[in-house]
């Protein structure tokens, strides 16, 4: 049940919005809210978990290859997308998210392979995160260039990991072959296509480390960049 102090500030703030906003506004919001708790009790109850909250207009797609860990938030827009087929192509996808897992409005996680999350996640708004792509670009079965996009057959080849308290700034794009370590801190607009070491802070396109977590000092330190030699 929710305490006192929760139950008294939730009705002062919609005495507040009555009062700003007038009485159908009110009644709507009411509804809404209403409305979002049960379906996220219905997609909990789908998704064996519990604390599931997710913003409006969500589109959810292959939750029979969707785990989800317990206390998981998402703002406005979420699309979680496990691809089954496309194209004339059947997949194999696995969407893993840990628990205590936040993400915020207008995110998209895709996947034809597999893309894996572990708990403590925090990401921004805009983010993509996604472990294919339209068309084959290596190996011997190459998309012609002559094809539509849209008719490429998507790539299953590659990954995405994430591992645990792993912050994702506005805006990045965490691609195939992603593998970021525990406790990284992506900044805004960055694309990660490789290994990110653990305890780093990266940005960049391609994303590279520029700070670390110094245990001695207590401190994130810039990273000394490895210049090519001139001789």
């Amino acid at each position: 049940m929710a305490s006192k102090p929760a139950t008294s500030y939730r009705i002062n703030s919609l005495r507040a919005f009555a009062s700003e906003n007038g009485l159908f506004l009110t009644l709507q919001k009411v509804f809404e809210a209403a409305l979002h708790r049960s379906r996220d009790r219905l997609l909990a109850r789908r998704l064996r978990t519990c604390g599931l909250r997710i913003g409006k207009h969500p589109k959810l797609d292959g939750l029979n290859h969707i785990h989800m860990g317990e206390n998981f938030s998402a703002g406005n827009g979420l699309w979680l997308h496990a691809i089954t087929s496309f194209a004339g192509h059947a997949y194999h996808p696995a969407i893993d998210i840990g628990p205590n897992c936040n993400l915020s409005d207008q995110v998209h996680i895709a996947s034809t392979h597999r893309v894996t999350i572990a708990e403590g996640f925090l990401c921004g708004s805009r983010v993509v995160i996604s472990d294919h792509a339209h068309g084959l670009y290596s190996g011997s079965d190459h998309s012609l260039p002559s094809q539509r996009p849209v008719e490429r057959r998507l790539s299953n080849d590659r990954t995405v990991t994430i591992g645990r308290n792993v912050w994702i700034g506005d805006g990045a794009a965490i691609l195939a072959g992603a593998d970021i370590g525990d406790g990284v801190i992506i900044g805004a607009n960055s694309v990660v296509t490789s290994s990110i070491p653990a305890n780093t802070i990266a940005a960049g396109i391609p994303a590279r480390p520029i700070r670390r977590w110094d245990e001695y000092t207590g401190r994130w330190i810039p990273v000394q960049l490895v210049r090519p030699s001139t001789f």
